[in-house]
């Protein structure tokens, strides 16, 4: 048997594609041939006949598996289940740090429109502040609004009085709270 010289390269390449049918005939005579003269290509061409057959014989195995019918509506159960958030402090700052390099990243990677995209990331932040200092001004001109009209009230010590301003404070509380938790959604 003539052995192949240390000159010739081997075509590992090819032997993927003889194995998937991929070559034309003449490539194939050649690949056997070689194959035929080279252990090292002999023993690839095998590992990878083995693993296909290991592999179509895992696909098998797998198709013959059956999922129990509620399998996905378990599984997110399980997952809704199991996230609670944060939890502790370390986590807090991990997201922040992970956060802070993402930013910095993605500054880097716009280059010269970073200026221009964090310009417009300040306009939006200030017109949110803006907006979150007007409700906040709203809700203590509210709550000034009602201690003045109860004082008011409760200057002539009437108990139809202390149970009109108890009300309006229980009315205010309520709808404090309202407006402090909008619309919850609740999992069923």
């Amino acid at each position: 048997m003539e052995r192949i010289s240390s000159k010739q390269t081997c075509p590992s390449g090819e032997i993927a594609a003889y194995v998937d049918g991929e070559l034309s005939a003449e490539a194939e005579t050649a690949l056997e041939r070689h194959v035929g003269l080279c252990e090292s290509c002999s023993r690839d061409l095998r590992d990878q006949r083995q693993f296909l057959a290991a592999l179509t014989a895992s696909l098998d195995d797998a198709r013959s598996m059956r999922l129990p019918a509620d399998f996905s509506r378990r599984v997110v159960a399980n997952a809704e289940s199991t996230v609670a958030g944060v939890r502790r402090p370390n986590e807090l700052l991990a997201a922040v740090c992970i956060a802070s390099a993402l930013l910095l990243f993605s500054l880097f990677a716009f280059g010269g429109e970073a200026f221009t995209i964090a310009s417009t990331a300040a306009s939006v932040g200030q017109r949110i502040l803006a907006l979150g200092l007007f409700f906040l001004r709203l809700a203590g001109g509210f709550v000034f609004a009602l201690a003045v009209i109860s004082r008011s009230l409760a200057s002539s010590f009437d108990p139809a009085v202390v149970i009109v301003s108890v009300g309006m404070f229980i009315s205010a509380a309520i709808a404090f709270s309202a407006f402090r938790h909008p619309l919850r959604r609740r999992s069923t």
